[in-house]
């Protein structure tokens, strides 16, 4: 059996140690300053409004959704085994 010197072990592995300790408590480092936002346009007075409501048009998007997902062969036919 290969007997291995334990003192050179110990010695080299306490530096890096110690190394990977402060590493770890030193102060992260700074970020760069913050660029300013450039905000987009107001919308000119000239610009139509939409007719109709985004909330609306997302809801009626989400239910023609749904139904295409509920029409498909596997939403009707209830499976005959529970699956995972």
């Amino acid at each position: 059996m290969l007997h291995v010197p334990v003192k050179p072990l110990c010695s080299a592995m306490l530096p890096a140690l110690a190394l990977c300790l402060t590493a770890c408590a030193s102060k992260p480092p700074t970020p760069p300053a913050a660029l300013p936002m450039a905000l987009p346009p107001p919308p000119s007075l000239s610009t139509p409004l939409p007719s109709v409501s985004y909330s609306l048009t997302a809801a009626e998007a989400i239910k023609a959704w749904r139904a295409r997902q509920m029409a498909t062969r596997l939403m009707q036919e209830p499976s005959a085994t529970p699956g995972p």
